[in-house]
């Protein structure tokens, strides 16, 4: 299929003129004059259009109805469709001129927003690991603009069409990492098939091991027998060269120092001749000093890494699922920067830019040489009906490091994945200086010469320089993975709770579930800070108690907070005027009613901000309103709150009174023991010195518990509703917004309904009355983690 440039209307135009032309030779005849001024006008309004040369390209089939949907002739639909969330790829050429100050046609860029928070250059794994970050961490929209056709980088594959295998672009792409955020991270983009990478090097007439293994060893040298890695350790030691005690100062002396002088000529050094074009003497040490040396008969390329896999749909499907589908990130390909670079700055557009390009074309007008990259040219070549299940060679990658070929190594892709086709293809890699920018080249010179280019860096405003092209660094991907995520990780806010000492329910348990929802989809960025050393003590002994993550949550001191992160403590710390100071947000945790003592004006007035566990209890407060984002709701255990249907058959006459809490008086309480001991047979019971058992057992027995002027949604009423105990409360200053606490306002105490009138109520047609509660119970059974867990994010996305 062929995909015009959205941006190359020559053959649009040009079509265009052609019909314009060809009606009017036929109306012409009946309507001279006005349609000859007619159709000039209409040739002048189209002129021609070659300074924009068009391009066209070949997608793979499984791309194509993805890619075609933004084709020239679709550009009506979708500017209709402008303001809609779906993800946008565009095919786009903009040339210097459609971008200068002097024509200044704005509405040529291809851009649905005025503004986004970060733009990106390129797509490959450093750019849309960014822009997967800042869209599912923070809800902040970005715009990927690639040079390429394609998404995906150097990992781009596709369907060989005559073969019907899929295959790399760029070169075989095999993942392996030991980083378990990185492994954990890929994972959410595509299904994995565990693959153990394995490579021969055919020198002479035999295929033999690489890297260099025992069986190499014995295969190459007819005086050798080794049986053992002791014997192998001794081999090594008797070839390798020494340099008096100094350090290998290039690849030569790296490679002899290692393998000796034998192995060293018959293929370090060839192999590096033809990759690099250069002599081993020309570069730096560490480009032989990555190829491992086994003393042992292990054939594994990467024996010492734990996760090595290939995604089971290909890299690009991984690329679509981590880019194409997420509703705040726009992706247009075949779009040079630097042609639009110019009015993106010009109109503000971008928030924040981040480069992966080359860091040497970024500054091309500083007037600084060029950065030396190797590239690779890819010959293919299809051998035809092999068999279904047949591969050609003996291995997925085979090395020549022999002069006599002109190739450096063959990938046969029908080896990964176990495909399956009656033919295979085979791609042959060759090494070139020029090109699309593969391997930095590193010796002094260009070490220099980029150490010059990352001065600039350093004061370029808003730019951030991210992956291999830009650091002039060979990244495998998983490098290249974890750089963009820790490079994202310095760009956004970290989020510390406060702990408090006690390993008790209600607030401390509360600030423990804040913790861990946060550390459930920011591991990296989310911390505690423990009140004091018993706190830190204790805190261990909530993964005891169905918190396991909690452990493994990384500690601060206030004093480590910097500019940007965010706090959050619960109301009875003072709001820490030091760390306002220093640009932390701080927001305090309202965990119960508030009373008027002036102390959240005081807060306010210092600068910090609010958050509640529900309305209801900030609901009566005059000094705020708290939004929806800045209500993070607790939630009950199942392992320790009943979530079951509600059972009567144990129910008794009996009456639980919540604590009483410092400063109240004990008047229901009293009274309540009076009724039930002169006029009706039931029974009060403090809810003091009962073990977690015996509370659920009375849950189970009671039929009402009351809380006195209740101080917030407090987890030993939650409960006990939830168990099907009716709860009464006092209307004494406490919340009037019931909308995520919903109590039923026959239920409450005042000056008008007295304690055993409505106790008598209750007890006389008990399950009526505990029905009104049907709705506080559906609603905290719905509470959760993964309730909890979606409000940290609407509420860190609402703050940056």
């Amino acid at each position: 299929m062929r995909i015009k440039s959205r941006s190359s209307p020559g053959n649009h135009t040009r079509t265009l003129k052609k019909n314009v032309a060809i009606r009017c030779f036929f109306l012409m005849y009946h309507w001279r004059g006005t349609i000859l001024i007619m159709c000039v006008f209409i040739m002048i309004m189209f002129p021609s259009s070659n300074n924009i040369a068009p391009t066209s390209f070949e997608f793979p089939e499984h791309l194509e109805e993805r890619f075609s949907k933004n084709q020239a002739g679709d550009d009506a639909e979708l500017n209709n469709k402008r303001s809609s969330s779906l993800p946008v790829v565009t095919t786009e050429s903009i040339t210097d001129k459609e971008t200068s100050s002097t024509n200044n046609h704005r509405h040529r860029l291809p851009f649905q927003s005025n503004y986004y928070d970060v733009c990106i250059v390129g797509a490959g794994l450093s750019g849309a690991v960014i822009a997967e970050q800042f869209a599912s961490q923070l809800g902040k929209r970005s715009l990927i603009m690639e040079k390429r056709h394609h998404i995906g980088g150097n990992c781009y594959d596709y369907v060989d069409r005559e073969t019907g295998i899929l295959v790399n672009r760029y070169g075989a792409h095999l993942f392996h990492t030991n980083s378990y955020r990185v492994w954990e991270y890929v994972q959410k983009f595509s299904d994995w098939t565990p693959y153990q990478h394995r490579v021969l090097g055919k020198i002479g007439n035999q295929y033999v091991p690489i890297p260099v293994n025992i069986d190499t060893v014995n295969a190459l040298f007819q005086d050798v027998n080794i049986t053992s890695t002791e014997e192998m350790d001794q081999w090594l030691k008797r070839e390798q060269v020494s340099y008096d005690n100094r350090k290998p100062i290039n690849s030569e002396e790296m490679a002899m120092s290692r393998v000796g002088e034998r192995l060293y000529n018959l293929i370090f050094k060839p192999y590096t001749i033809k990759q690099w074009g250069k002599t081993p003497r020309e570069l730096g040490p560490e480009v032989t000093a990555r190829i491992p040396v086994r003393n042992d008969w292990d054939d594994r390329y990467f024996p010492n890494d734990i996760f090595q896999a290939l995604p089971s749909s290909g890299y690009t499907k991984m690329f679509e699922n981590m880019i194409l589908n997420h509703p705040l990130i726009e992706v247009h390909v075949n779009v040079d920067y630097f042609n639009v670079q110019r009015e993106l700055e010009q109109n503000s557009m971008c928030g924040h830019t981040f480069f992966s390009g080359p860091i040497d074309l970024f500054f091309a007008q500083k007037g600084l040489d060029k950065l030396e990259y190797r590239s690779l040219d890819f010959e293919r070549k299809v051998v035809k009906n092999i068999g279904q299940d047949k591969c050609h060679l003996p291995a997925s990658v085979v090395n020549y490091p022999s002069h006599e070929y002109n190739f450096t190594r063959v990938v046969e892709y029908k080896h990964f994945l176990r495909q399956t086709s009656p033919h295979t293809v085979l791609f042959y890699e060759r090494s070139k200086d020029g090109g699309e920018p593969y391997y930095p080249v590193p010796n002094q010179r260009n070490q220099d010469l980029y150490r010059q280019y990352q001065a600039m860096a350093v004061h370029e405003p808003n730019v951030t320089f991210v992956g291999r092209l830009a650091n002039y660094k060979y990244f495998n991907m998983d490098q290249s993975i974890l750089n963009a995520l820790e490079l994202f990780d310095a760009h956004a806010p970290r989020v510390a709770v406060y702990q408090i000492c006690k390993v008790d329910s209600g607030g401390p348990e509360a600030l423990v579930q804040l913790a861990t929802a946060f550390h459930s989809w920011m591991p990296f960025r989310t911390f505690v800070i423990h009140h004091n050393k018993v706190s830190k003590y204790h805190g261990q002994d909530w993964t005891g108690r169905g918190y396991k993550s909690f452990g493994s949550i990384g500690m601060l001191q206030m004093t480590d907070l910097r500019k940007g992160d965010v706090l959050i403590v619960p109301e009875i710390i003072s709001c820490p005027t030091d760390l306002i100071g220093k640009g932390v947000k701080v927001f305090i945790w309202q965990l119960q009613v508030p009373r008027g003592d002036g102390r959240i004006k005081s807060n306010i007035d210092k600068g910090c901000h609010y958050l509640s566990h529900n309305f209801y209890s900030m609901s009566n407060v005059m000094e705020i309103s708290v939004p929806r984002s800045h209500i993070l709701i607790p939630y009950m255990r199942p392992d320790k709150a009943y979530f079951g249907p509600i059972k009567n058959d144990k129910r008794e006459n009996i009456i639980l009174f919540n604590h009483i809490h410092p400063g109240q008086n004990n008047d229901t309480y009293t009274k309540l023991q009076s009724y039930c001991t002169t006029e009706s047979r039931c029974q009060v019971i403090l809810l003091e010195n009962f073990s977690v058992q015996e509370i659920n057992d009375l849950y189970q027995k009671a039929k009402i518990i009351i809380g006195e002027c209740l101080l917030g949604s407090e987890r030993s009423i939650i409960e006990a509703v939830l168990a099907g105990v009716i709860f009464v409360t006092r209307d004494c200053g406490n919340g009037i917004d019931f909308r995520d606490f919903p109590i039923p306002q026959e239920h409450k105490l005042s000056n008008h309904v007295s304690s055993t009138d409505l106790i008598r109520q209750i007890m006389g047609d008990f399950q009526e009355e505990q029905k009104k509660l049907v709705g506080f119970r559906s609603l905290y059974k719905h509470y959760s983690h993964e309730t909890l867990v979606e409000d940290t994010k609407r509420f860190l996305r609402a703050i940056v």
